[in-house]
């Protein structure tokens, strides 16, 4: 990659950094939140802004632009502002004093630490992918980034704007939750990158979101500074979390499950704010952060439900005298959570009556909890020693302390995997149906769960370790006696050699592996290579505005509008819902000099221009019947081709049979 290149790369993602981040910071910290719940939490509330703004915008035909959402942040902030002051007025409390168990310099160490893993994570994806402006192959990308530039392009911010580059006839609104593209589209629209660079940005973002969550639910929880760094290296280390993100990619669902894990913290800052008035502070973070999952992928929400059960079961188990108030105070945020997300849980329920898809179990139930016990799912071979040390740690589980209730939720998150991947019966299909019954999504939220009790063990390996280096001491000084600066310096000593020795077992935390994985994602083709990204930059500059070009749903030509602004008929790959003059061509359009039929359908898409891709998304798929026998067609002109592309032009004055 070039200087120039990497240096404009590294310029896109700074700025996703900045808005993703900006705004929550800002609303977070005067709503009264602070340290590692703020700094993991702020993306999540900038989602949950942008989820509520948009179909609001639509709603009164506003505009989506950085302009309109700057004005809000603004206005946004001068209330929190207003309602801080006359909160502090009337001596509410808006923050929860957490316990200060980390001293200032074991910050400072978390930190740096901490920095190192989201650098390792974001390697592991630039890596794998090569380049920022690589185009991901699989089946989402073209969605998510059709809906990116049509939001950037349009300012259509409604929950079925974006799906208007695919389903564009007779009225059909497919709705999809649009707070993971309404903010990367105003990334679009401050940079002047392609839309792959702008997904990708985001992209190499999630692994050090996914580690910075992680030691805010172990920060919150009172966990050790050494078991929240531990886990956050296992948390990028875990190969199922890049399965999220080749395969797809996955992007607003993997955004939403790293995300998930603060429902807990913001549920446990609401419940320990104290009675009455001091509640509705962290009552209203705790319904933004319910929302803000919902508008980035409902599914994420029905995951925050038995991630947190667990940790309100082990809290309410030890106080059972809370079960009295408790309840009722997380069900009136609740509400407060669904009157907030109202236009997309009515969306959700509409788009949900449709017929579920049903991936096929592949696996016999004992192959199934092998992979989830031995961390080798997709035919990969163990990660050994993540087994190795997540062994230590269930055996020094007791010492888990208040975190004791994740392995439950990794439990659950677990058998709804082995369900998935080994069993079609109809009961299955209608509990995994929120995750799509995809065993890949759902042992990609094992990942967090995984990662804390492995983290565990080796934070319990290192606190063995210092305790021989003590001991060590003591006998060669032989009065038993050691001074306070061997005290002081055995577990600094014992956090080197335990970590370097895991580093280096592990290979670098698997980071071979996990490159080789991310590679999967956006190689040059099969289904968009850089022949035919050219080609579709032919094709924007000879076809005329507002109009469509035919197109196949099958191959890599989806992507034509993300890529260089031109509509397709076929704007995704999924052909469900689709209109009946598409469908019509798809099937007959090699027909259309004898079909009257087939040339009403191109008048009325006002289509003029054709264009095949070689590469398609699935192996076993072929050309569209309609489109099949096109090259030397006297009724076309051929007005470019290369090897992986061709354009065609439909002659006008093509007589129709009487």
């Amino acid at each position: 990659m070039q200087a120039g290149a990497a240096g404009a790369d590294i310029h896109v993602v700074a700025l996703y950094v900045v808005v993703l981040w900006m705004p929550g910071l800002l609303l977070g910290w005067l709503a009264g939140m602070r340290n590692w719940t703020l700094a993991a939490a702020a993306p999540l509330l900038t989602y949950t802004v942008a989820g509520i703004a948009g179909p609001a915008f639509s709603a009164v035909r506003i505009s989506w632009t950085p302009a309109s959402a700057g004005v809000l942040l603004a206005i946004l902030t001068a209330g929190a502002a207003a309602l801080r002051w006359s909160a502090r007025r009337r001596n509410v409390a808006t923050s929860q004093d957490i316990e200060r168990h980390w001293a200032g310099r074991v910050h400072l160490a978390v930190a740096a630490a901490l920095a190192a893993v989201v650098v390792f994570g974001a390697v592991v994806i630039w890596t794998g992918i090569g380049r920022l402006s690589a185009v991901p192959q699989d089946w989402d990308a073209a969605f998510h980034a059709n809906g990116i530039r049509w939001i950037a392009d349009t300012g259509d911010s409604s929950l079925v704007g974006m799906g208007r580059v695919n389903w564009f006839e007779d009225g059909v609104q497919v709705f999809y939750p649009n707070a993971y593209h309404l903010v990367a589209a105003t990334v679009l629209r401050l940079t002047s990158a392609g839309i792959p660079t702008v997904l990708n940005a985001q992209t190499v973002l999630l692994p050090g979101i996914c580690a910075l969550v992680v030691v805010a639910l172990v920060h919150r929880l009172r966990g050790r500074a050494v078991l929240a760094v531990a886990a956050a290296a296992c948390s990028v280390s875990i190969t199922s979390f890049y399965d999220m993100l080749w395969r797809g990619p996955l992007l607003p669902f993997v955004t939403g499950a790293v995300l998930m894990p603060l429902v807990t913290v913001l549920v446990l800052d609401l419940l320990d704010a104290g009675t009455g008035r001091s509640r509705w502070v962290p009552g209203l973070l705790f319904a933004s952060g319910l929302v803000g999952l919902i508008c980035l992928n409902p599914a994420t929400l029905f995951s925050a439900v038995l991630f947190v059960v667990p940790a309100l079961g082990q809290r309410w188990a030890s106080r059972p005298r809370l079960l009295r108030r408790e309840p009722l105070v997380i069900l009136a945020a609740g509400v407060v959570a669904a009157v907030l997300a109202l236009p997309q849980l009515l969306a959700s329920l509409g788009s949900a009556e449709g017929a579920p898809f049903d991936w096929p179990a592949t696996l016999s139930q004992s192959e199934a909890v092998g992979q989830l016990l031995t961390l080798s799912h997709g035919g990969l071979r163990p990660q050994w020693w993540l087994v190795v040390v997540g062994t230590v740690g269930l055996a020094r589980y007791a010492n888990l302390s208040h975190l004791r209730w994740i392995g439950v939720a990794g439990a659950a998150f677990g058998a709804l995997f082995v369900l998935s991947a080994s069993s079609d019966a109809f009961w299955v299909n209608a509990i995994t149906r929120p995750w799509w019954n995809d065993r890949w999504r759902l042992i990609g939220l094992c990942v967090v769960p995984i990662a804390v009790v492995a983290g565990h063990g080796l934070a319990e390996l290192q606190r063995s370790t210092a305790a021989a280096l003590v001991a060590a001491a003591r006998m060669s000084r032989g009065d038993g006696a050691v001074t306070a600066g061997v005290s002081r310096a055995a577990p600094i000593v014992a956090v080197g050699i335990v970590g370097a020795l895991f580093v280096g077992a592990s290979n670098d935390l698997y980071l071979d592996r996990n490159v080789a994985r991310m590679r999967l994602s956006a190689p040059n083709g099969p289904v968009v290579s850089s022949l035919e990204v050219e080609a579709m930059h032919a094709l924007a500059a000879v076809v005329p505005a507002g109009q469509r070009v035919l197109n196949d749903r099958g191959d890599g030509s989806a992507w034509m509008y993300a890529i260089a602004g031109v509509l397709p008929v076929a704007g995704h790959y999924n052909a469900s819902g689709i209109g009946p003059d598409a469908q019509l061509l798809a099937d007959r359009f090699n027909r259309y000099p004898d079909d009257p039929a087939i040339q009403a359908a191109v008048k009325r898409l006002n289509i003029s221009y054709v264009m095949l891709d070689r590469g398609f998304v699935r192996p076993a798929w072929s050309r569209a019947p309609g489109l099949v026998g096109l090259d030397g067609a006297s009724w076309l002109d051929k007005v470019y081709e290369n090897p992986d592309a061709v354009i065609f032009r439909i002659r006008s004055g093509i007589p129709s049979r009487p």
